[in-house]
């Protein structure tokens, strides 16, 4: 990779604080979009060096006719002109690239997942350092909050709960395809993502996360 700034470099360790830890709907999403970004950006360096610049141009072109198909949904005709060029384009890949490029996509979506997943995470933490905020929508405490604010009394509960039948059932997920290695791999990205929040954060710190990630 280039001699680069690092993607997740601190400019201000103060403000970066601020992201993670407070409650400013203005900042409290940037750490997402920033994770998604990056994870992207290390993407497409990744698919231009093991595909070549051919299957990444691909990528670009059929990515930015999505992004302008979301936009235009409201413009029939503009969005059938999209359609139809991101079919044409996918029609006139040989077998090998398309497999890169759905390879691709899969593997960003996969990525933006993880970066989610480490943002619920990462807000649950923030929540833990304001006492005086209600607890998130879908915790324990948040559930309880709300059943106490509804007028659900405790004995309606425990009936409710004494009704439930809990029966395991150990096999795998029918939706489960991947292999051992590939969610070993996002284990490992995602343990990278969480060191990136913790402050300070040195430029040489960050750019070695950042080629940890990559290297998966």
């Amino acid at each position: 990779m280039a001699e680069t700034d690092p993607l997740w470099k601190v400019e201000d360790q103060a403000a970066r604080l601020a992201e993670l830890t407070g409650e400013d709907p203005a900042l409290r999403e940037a750490p997402l979009r920033r994770d998604v970004r990056s994870l992207g950006t290390l993407l497409g360096e990744v698919i231009r060096e093991q595909g070549g610049p051919g299957l990444f141009e691909a990528v670009e072109q059929l990515r930015h006719l999505a992004i302008r198909h979301r936009e235009q949904e409201a413009d029939e005709a503009g969005d059938d002109e999209l359609m139809q060029r991101a079919e044409q384009l996918v029609d006139g890949m040989e077998v090998r690239q398309a497999y890169g490029l759905t390879r691709a996509f899969a593997t960003y979506f996969e990525l933006t997942n993880l970066a989610e997943t480490a943002h619920r995470g990462r807000r649950r933490r923030a929540a833990r350092l304001h006492a005086d905020l209600p607890p998130q929508p879908g915790t324990f405490e948040g559930t309880l909050r709300r059943l106490r604010e509804a007028g659900v009394d405790r004995e309606t509960v425990l009936g409710a709960l004494a009704k439930v039948r809990v029966i395991p059932v150990f096999t795998a997920h029918p939706t489960e395809v991947s292999r051992r290695t590939g969610l070993f791999k996002r284990r490992r990205s995602a343990e990278a993502l969480d060191r990136l929040d913790q402050l300070p954060l040195a430029d040489a710190r960050a750019a070695e996360e950042e080629e940890a990630i990559a290297a998966e």
